[in-house]
């Protein structure tokens, strides 16, 4: 038998892959760990352990005390531990399950990270600990999915911040709520129609509270079925289920208000040809969402706001005979923040065009002469890709189209970047009216004349850049309805406008290009 070595209160051993640690005085075990460098005795001898055994009177598990302790399978806890340090069991790679104690009262953060093999974790107190930060954070698309057991054990204790970064946990529970049976079992919640009566269709949110019974449990939901009893989608059925990936969606007819409500992980969404209703908030924050696939052949009635989100979430596909086109949606069902495209493209007989991840793309027909036609005519756009301005966020002109069409990007007013090609000489009458979005424009060297009403109502125009030699002919009416309290800068080659079309504007500065 190997003898014990004693450091500091513990007395400890190895002994057939076996690591023995007893206490040599009842109290709390050292930390081990400090910026991620580990000094724990049995450190140096880690890739002899796959099973640890401790004795009762040990208090805590120190900070680090397994820390790349990567070939352990298994270990016992006494039942006299109340504390699970910093890091405790980092890259415990190996370890497949814990039973904690029923006296555990706190776990620090890092306490599981990148355990890869971890599968389940039961408490057996009556109360559940008080937990750390970023407990079971791991490596990027790790299908790990650790089940937590235990009284009390929900998502108010192990919610999105003691989770941590590609970490994913579940709860394994079930049970009824009116016409609804429940489970979530290895990740999945499963929702089914006890009985086939509409009218027992219950809200499961107000006031942005969540009454769903397994809104407890949402940070243990990544993925979701709903049999074919349902009808309509409940408002909040997955509110908040911010874990949520993948959904499976029968043939509903109603999609409820705030039905998606801050499901962040979700990035795609098929909704049947069933649907003939949206209800208001349905997808909002739904920050990852790139696509929602709508089957039906009637646009549905759409509700207000429904993809309010913050900046800088993703864009929305919205494919599908369902959506039609631009025309269906405004400012309104759309909501704040919010940036929806679509997945279309056509032809003319000069142009091809195409939309797509919010890039409208033009380019010449091969033999054809890279004219655009005119496409306004008393303020109603024809342009083609007009029917989805509200999801075109930039645009890209390619090399051989000689001008910009009367009308082309009129009421692209989410537009805020456009690239013209060398090939451009002439911009068209309202070109680019009523791009409130838009703060600059590059013309290139070629570029001889400006049309009347070009730029107007462009409030977020701040600068042109004209790389020409010599000075376009400027148009009548270039910025009316622009704010004439901010300042639009013409930067040039150190030319001065032909005509005063240009110059009467209070708010336009020409400076040299450099300045």
């Amino acid at each position: 038998m190997t003898d014990f070595i004693t450091t500091d209160n513990l007395r400890w051993r190895i002994e057939d892959n076996t690591l023995y640690i007893e206490a040599a005085e009842k109290g709390d075990m050292a930390d081990y760990v400090k910026d991620n460098i580990c000094s724990s005795p049995w450190y140096a001898e880690r890739s002899k352990i796959s099973e640890v055994i401790m004795s009762e009177g040990i208090t805590s598990i120190g900070a680090g005390a397994f820390y790349d302790c990567y070939k352990m399978e298994r270990i016992t806890i006494p039942e006299s531990v109340r504390s699970i340090k910093l890091q405790a069991f980092h890259n415990c790679e190996k370890l497949k399950s814990l039973v904690l104690p029923s006296g555990l009262e706190s776990i620090d953060d890092f306490a599981f990270t990148f355990c890869a093999s971890l599968k389940s974790i039961t408490f057996t107190s009556r109360e559940p600990p008080t937990v750390g930060k970023r407990l079971f954070e791991t490596f990027n698309e790790s299908e790990s999915i650790v089940t937590l057991y235990g009284q009390g054990i929900d998502s108010d204790v192990f919610g999105d911040e003691s989770i941590g970064n590609n970490g994913k946990i579940t709860f394994e529970i079930g049970g009824r709520s009116d016409n609804i049976t429940w489970s979530i079992a290895e990740g999945l919640l499963k929702l089914s129609m006890s009985r086939d009566k509409n009218s027992e269709y219950k809200p499961f949110v107000k006031d942005n509270v969540c009454s769903a019974p397994w809104h407890k449990y949402r940070t243990g939901i990544h993925s979701a079925t709903v049999n074919s009893g349902f009808k309509q989608l409940n408002d909040g059925l997955f509110f908040d289920c911010t874990y949520l990936k993948k959904v499976e969606i029968p043939e509903v007819e109603i999609v409820g208000k705030q039905a998606f409500h801050n499901c962040r992980s979700l990035e795609s969404l098929i909704l049947p040809s069933s649907v003939r209703k949206i209800g208001d908030f349905a997808f909002t924050y739904c920050t990852s969402m790139e696509l929602i696939h709508l089957a039906s052949l009637v646009t549905p009635e759409l509700g207000f706001h429904m993809f309010d989100t913050v900046p800088g979430a993703k864009i929305i596909t919205l494919k599908g005979p369902g959506w039609k086109d631009a025309t269906t949606l405004n400012d309104t069902n759309i909501g704040e923040n919010a940036r929806v495209t679509f997945d279309v493209s056509g032809s003319t007989e000069d142009l091809d065009w195409i939309l797509r991840n919010g890039v409208l793309t033009i380019r010449p027909i091969t033999g054809g002469d890279g004219i655009m036609e005119q496409m306004v005519d008393n303020n109603v756009c024809s342009a083609p890709w007009h029917k989805y301005v509200v999801g075109i966020f930039e645009a890209v002109v390619e090399q051989g189209i000689k001008n910009i069409g009367a009308g082309a990007f009129y009421d692209c007013v989410n537009l805020t970047w456009v690239d013209l090609p060398l090939s451009v000489e002439t911009i068209g009458f309202q070109a680019f009216h009523n791009c409130r979005s838009l703060p600059n424009i590059t013309f290139q060297m070629n570029v001889r004349e400006v049309g009347d009403y070009a730029f107007t109502f462009c409030a977020s125009l701040r600068s042109l850049y004209f790389l020409s030699v010599e000075p376009p002919e400027f148009g009548m009416g270039l910025f009316e309805g622009c704010p004439d309290d901010k300042e639009i800068r013409i930067h040039r080659l150190g030319w001065l406008p032909k005509n005063s079309n240009i110059r009467n504007y209070k708010m336009v500065r020409f400076v040299r290009i450099g300045e």
